[in-house]
């Protein structure tokens, strides 16, 4: 099983994740527990079908759906994860999700083994190609019988032909018979365990791991230094700095290489470029390790910071964005947030930059009203 960092196709929908801003971990006292702990002991039935959610759409597989199924008439199917536009009448993978204090069982497996086969003898379902049992700890002795697909078919034909079995026992003769054949008839490798270090190696890769288990977060790569030619991503923040240096200056600047070649602005143009990009790798470090909101918390906090101070009296667009800008660097993000230990100064003002590149703030005078 192959992993990716998302679903193959973009007709997929992601599964959403609450808009919440993560908070930075404790730094002192008792050790927080870990991503298996938390997931035991600490979530519901739901929680646990939400994460496994998360972690299938994380897979590498070619699923082109990917569909809750469980509650009441899931028959026998929490996770659906289609491989064909057929949907669950092609060929497709079962993710059955069983959160237990216990380990998972033999005796936990074999009705939800009959579920599945009593769904396609009934027409409800084709039989999956995967039949993946999803728990927090599979018990030793169904990780061994897993493992072997001849024991396992052996063992559930043990029990299903024990006296007085429960297995199949709401069933109708011609069901059970059914039932019976197909099992008979069925490749038992298809049912498999799902390793918690896999599960949780993949979902590490997603936004929804930090929210989900508040660690220190990873390594911040490297910034990257602005593109010689103008992107389009910040060709209203260029047009402001434009306007800025022509009323300071008294110029005609049109574009940026013109300001960058001028001995007047160079310098200054080149400083607020790499702050447009230091603040944009932020964005792109964020979206990849956290909720949205978490970063919309940074940028909106520095926003009411410097919003005051956009607003007064100046002789210029130039005084303006310098006042802004030294507001900026002194101010402090909300250390409860997560990403503030990992927020630069260069941050701030290239962040001061995205507002004016969203409309939020202006430099000159003419640009107001």
């Amino acid at each position: 099983m192959a992993e990716a960092s998302g679903p193959i196709f973009e007709g997929i929908p992601e599964p959403k994740s609450p808009d919440v801003v993560v908070l930075a971990p404790r730094m002192q006292g008792a050790p927080l527990p870990t991503p298996e702990q938390v997931l035991r002991f600490g979530y519901s039935e739901d929680d646990w079908e939400d994460f496994t959610l998360e972690w299938v759409h994380a897979l590498g597989d070619p699923y082109v759906y990917v569909k809750r199924m469980g509650g009441a008439g899931d028959r026998g199917a929490d996770i659906a994860a289609c491989l064909t536009l057929q949907g669950t009448d092609g060929e497709w993978h079962c993710y059955q999700c069983k959160h237990y204090l216990a380990p998972l069982m033999p005796s936990d497996a074999w009705p939800e083994m009959v579920k599945i086969f009593v769904a396609k003898v009934q027409e409800a379902y084709e039989l999956p190609t995967r039949y993946v049992f999803v728990a927090p700890k599979i018990g030793t002795t169904l990780s061994r019988w897993l493992l072997s697909p001849k024991t396992l078919k052996k063992k559930f034909f043990e029990e299903w032909n024990k006296e007085k079995s429960k297995l199949g026992a709401d069933l109708d003769s011609a069901d059970r018979a059914a039932v019976e054949a197909l099992a008979e008839a069925t490749d038992f490798s298809m049912f498999q365990p799902a390793d918690m270090g896999f599960i949780l190696k993949v979902h590490r890769k997603t936004s929804h791991h930090v929210r989900r288990f508040p660690q220190q977060l990873p390594a911040r790569p490297d910034v990257e230094q602005p593109p010689d030619e103008q992107s389009i991503q910040e060709a209203v923040f260029v047009k402001k700095l434009l306007d800025v240096y022509n009323e300071k200056h008294g110029l005609a600047l049109q574009n940026l290489q013109e300001a960058r070649a001028h001995h007047k602005t160079k310098g200054h143009l080149v400083d607020q470029r790499e702050a447009f990009y230091s603040a944009e790798s932020l964005r792109v470090f964020a979206r990849e390790s956290v909720p949205p909101a978490t970063y919309r918390a940074i940028e909106k906090d520095l926003y009411h910071a410097v919003v005051d101070v956009a607003a007064g009296p100046y002789s210029d667009g130039f005084e303006r964005l310098r006042h802004v800008l030294i507001a900026a660097s002194g101010h402090q993000p909300n250390q409860a947030n997560i990403l503030a230990p990992v927020v630069t100064g260069l941050d701030k003002k290239g962040l001061c930059h995205h507002l004016a590149n969203d409309g939020h703030l202006t430099w000159c005078k003419e640009e107001e009203g």
